[in-house]
């Protein structure tokens, strides 16, 4: 009761969602957000404000309404390009597009790994888009300097620390996570970070729930 009323007001109380008419539920954990929303992006925003809640483990998005009319996925397609490739960064770029059923799959390179999230926000802000799929590729980037980028976000001595205790290190282009982190917008954070650096080609997020230190116990 307490976890479903938290989600309520962080949503009811954020302009971009206040006026949503959203039935939130609550299992095991796991919140459920129920009605219409605009667009992925508001879906989005939604899933976001749910995972700050301290206590909510994953956010279920199967039960959001999309309120646009659904467009046939070559007409959608053509959209999603235009509407990416008007904008300078990505016109040189060799992003690739294609479409199944309202589910945009982007592949291709670009030269910044963090471009991914306004990409995705460009996309998710198109009507008859349901989710977006990243399979973009980035830059080839040597092992030591994806280590040393991820030091610079999870190191011990970083200022501000990054919440919780993650340990993070690459093999091969892909990212392990691993230790605890207060709440799941922490560990959502984490990867979303290490998806942003240059070379990586895939995030394996450990990433455990709850507090990133060990409660020593007193004995009488």
């Amino acid at each position: 009761m307490e976890l479903r009323s938290n989600v309520e007001t962080l949503i009811r109380g954020t302009a971009q969602t206040a006026q949503l008419h959203l039935k939130i539920e609550v299992e095991q954990g796991v919140a459920i957000p129920v009605g219409d929303v605009a667009n992925l992006n508001q879906a989005d925003e939604v899933a976001t404000l749910a995972a700050k809640v301290k206590g909510i483990t994953a956010v279920d998005r199967s039960r959001f309404r999309f309120t646009f009319t659904q467009l046939p996925d070559d007409e959608l397609a053509s959209h999603v390009t235009r509407t990416l490739f008007e904008l300078p960064r990505y016109a040189a770029s060799s992003l690739k597009i294609a479409v199944d059923q309202g589910v945009v799959t982007l592949s291709g390179g670009i030269k910044n790994a963090a471009w991914r999230g306004e990409i995705r926000r460009v996309c998710g802000g198109i009507d008859g888009v349901i989710e977006v799929v990243d399979h973009i590729e980035t830059p080839e980037t040597p092992a030591d300097k994806v280590q040393k980028a991820l030091n610079a976000v999870f190191g011990p001595r970083v200022v501000p620390r990054f919440p919780g205790r993650v340990e993070a290190a690459v093999r091969d282009g892909v990212v392990t996570l691993e230790g605890r982190v207060p709440r799941l917008c922490d560990k959502q954070a984490a990867e979303h970070n290490a998806w942003g650096i240059n070379g990586v080609r895939r995030v394996d997020n450990r990433l455990m729930l709850g507090s990133g230190t060990a409660i020593q116990v007193i004995h009488p």
